[in-house]
């Protein structure tokens, strides 16, 4: 115990106060059909943090220092950047990619700041944003119902698509 507390607080260091900590990186999980594994090539972005010693911390200790702190819109805010940046990028060769989904936490949703420059990435970025699946944790979607529904209306309304996370899991 005493060990993973002194890790997240080296990660709440890490975390700073509005940047996102050096050896941050985004990692791609493939999603395939079991049906037809060959169809479409879809991804989930994962965060991961890569340390000086090699060693790499996984996304849940990232994200979990970065809620418990307050600083999880920072990580966020990178995650979605870097994935609309990317997605952008390669856009060419994602013909088979019909969608590249980012996990939400629920701090980055209440915080106006978040949501008014995330917007703005999304607006800037329509055909990145047309691939982009945004997955909210269902207790977060459920948290403050009227909020969630705006904020998913928008999201829909620039392109995006929105997944319940952990459905049935509250």
């Amino acid at each position: 115990a005493f060990q993973e507390r002194k890790q997240e607080l080296r990660l709440v260091k890490q975390l700073g106060a509005d940047t996102a900590p050096a050896g941050l990186f985004l990692a791609m999980q493939p999603i395939m059909s079991l049906r037809a594994p060959r169809a479409s090539l879809d991804f989930e972005i994962l965060v991961r943090l890569a340390e000086a010693d090699g060693t790499v911390v996984p996304g849940g200790r990232i994200i979990e220092a970065a809620e418990n702190n307050g600083r999880v819109a920072v990580i966020d805010r990178w995650v979605l950047a870097r994935t609309l940046e990317w997605l952008d990028a390669q856009h060419a060769a994602l013909a088979r990619t019909r969608f590249v989904c980012m996990n939400l936490s629920g701090g980055s949703l209440n915080d106006e700041r978040f949501v008014r420059e995330a917007f703005a990435r999304l607006a800037a970025c329509p055909r990145a944003a047309r691939l982009l699946c945004v997955e909210i944790t269902e207790s977060v979607a459920l948290h403050d119902l009227a909020n969630t529904r705006r904020f998913i209306d928008r999201l829909r309304g620039l392109g995006a698509r929105v997944a319940l996370d952990d459905f049935g899991a509250g």
